[in-house]
């Protein structure tokens, strides 16, 4: 038995996608004389649906859908079987294909997707028009009885029966039918209904009982779990997450940019951007991607190095073409799976929204770190408690090399680092810690000894 199920945060994923592949390929290596997919999902990626679909039809083993929620992409999965046993009280349809954001793709993707639909439905001999209708809302069936047999029928094939055997003959059914079968509503079946028009042909409560339906009795039911590393794959690739990965290796690396020499802003960005790589490399990349992605990101990994370490005093061409070659390898790596493309899904624009909503978080936040919260009245609170100003007396047992401030007051130098508000600056030929009081202050900039307090400098700008 394989789980096709949602969990806390999971859905349908690329994840999943894997799990499915090495279940399949694991139950043909023991021997099994059947799968059962334990359907409970509300849906999830469209692509990831059609590859799961392609590796359950390549199968030459007995395939048995057991759904408790067939909604969506789990709707193709369960139509992608041979047999389908329902459990009372559960649902299957509600297929339109969306975008990310929830809104609802053009009628080439609907036509490409219903397309797959029926072509799945007719492979296992399951009801096609009923499938077609769970994707696209312009699709209008009409239920009647022919000679007392329950079958459904377009608007055209229904004028054509009525002409041909009479309206005596061809009757129209109005009890019980789903709400879909009008034009502008997509399909969603009861399990009652479901058997109804012939979707599945038996009902029962119990994964358990679906064994003697088809003459399993005495076969022993095993469940494949996800392996952790699966389960990892899906937690990194989950839209939020990857999202969230990308927003904080951003933030991470600007603030390495804005303050160089902390080293906090690189660990927790490029470990962020460390995570989020792997997860889509174990996800799978296309062959192209493969090498493409990981070049464009140690491409502009570098370019930001040059400008941050070799062209300290401003942010140029360098560090622009640094972060264009990050985005773009963030974009790829989303999109540059071999998963089925799905016409008009606009996949490329949608990977390029959540790029650009990572930078714009990450442009706001530095905004306020570095203009806006400087200038505010809290700062010089937060700052006195962040900065050590207190002063190491040798009455209290403490022996250090001290600065004396005749050596050191009132002389001016240049910054090498920008003082943010610590920093390096130059004073002759020796370079020293400094502390910046008041306002930052960018590297390359004139500065001035205010104080010396140990092995404290505080400047100060000069204009």
């Amino acid at each position: 038995m394989i789980p096709i199920e949602d969990g806390d945060i999971f859905m349908v994923d690329l994840g999943m996608v894997h799990f499915v592949e090495r279940a399949v390929r694991y139950a043909e290596e023991a021997g099994a004389v059947a799968i059962i997919f334990d359907i409970k999902t509300f849906g999830g990626r469209l692509d990831a649906a059609m590859e799961i679909k392609k590796t359950i039809l390549a199968t030459e083993l007995k395939t048995i859908a057991f759904v408790q929620q067939g909604i969506s992409a789990g709707a193709l999965i369960t139509l992608a079987c041979e047999e389908i046993v329902v459990v009372p009280g559960s649902t299957i349809g509600a297929a339109t294909p969306v975008g990310l954001g929830g809104e609802a793709l053009d009628e080439k993707a609907v036509s490409f997707v219903r397309a797959q639909f029926r072509a799945t439905s007719d492979l296992n001999n399951h009801p096609a028009l009923l499938a077609e209708a769970m994707v696209d809302p312009a699709i209008e069936i009409r239920a009647v009885t022919i000679d007392g047999e329950l079958r459904l029928l377009t608007p055209a094939e229904f004028e054509e029966k009525q002409t041909e055997l009479g309206p005596e003959r061809v009757i129209v059914v109005t009890e019980d039918l789903p709400t879909g079968f009008v034009q502008g509503k997509v399909v969603t079946l009861t399990a009652k209904q479901a058997a109804r028009f012939r979707l599945t042909a038996h009902q029962v409560s119990r994964i358990e009982d679906v064994l003697p339906l088809y003459g399993l009795e005495g076969a022993r039911l095993f469940r494949v779990p996800l392996t952790w590393s699966e389960q990892l794959v899906r937690f990194l690739t989950h839209a939020q997450i990857s999202s969230l990965l990308l927003t904080l290796g951003m933030l991470g690396l600007m603030f390495e940019v804005m303050s160089p020499g902390q080293g906090i802003g690189a660990i927790i960005g490029l470990l962020s951007l460390a995570l989020f790589f792997f997860g889509r490399y174990l996800a799978g990349l296309a062959e192209w991607a493969i090498f493409l992605v990981p070049a464009l990101l140690i491409l502009g990994l570098v370019l930001l190095v040059i400008e941050v370490h070799i062209f300290p005093e401003d942010f140029g061409l360098l560090g622009i073409l640094g972060i264009a070659s990050l985005g773009s390898s963030f974009v790829l790596a989303i999109v540059g799976h071999d998963l089925p493309a799905i016409p008009g899904a606009r996949e490329y624009l949608e990977a390029l929204e959540k790029v650009s909503f990572a930078i714009i978080i990450t442009s706001v936040a530095t905004v306020i770190t570095v203009i806006l919260i400087p200038r505010m009245r809290f700062w010089e609170r937060v700052r006195a408690r962040m900065v050590l100003t207190s002063t190491q007396a040798s009455e209290l047992g403490f022996r250090m090399a001290e600065i004396t401030p005749e050596t050191l007051r009132d002389k001016e130098g240049i910054t090498v680092t920008p003082l943010r508000p610590a920093g390096k600056a130059r004073f002759g030929d020796k370079v020293y810690d400094v502390v910046a009081e008041g306002e930052f202050i960018e590297a390359g900039e004139r500065v001035k000894v205010i104080k010396v307090e140990g092995n404290r400098i505080s400047v100060m700008g000069v204009n």
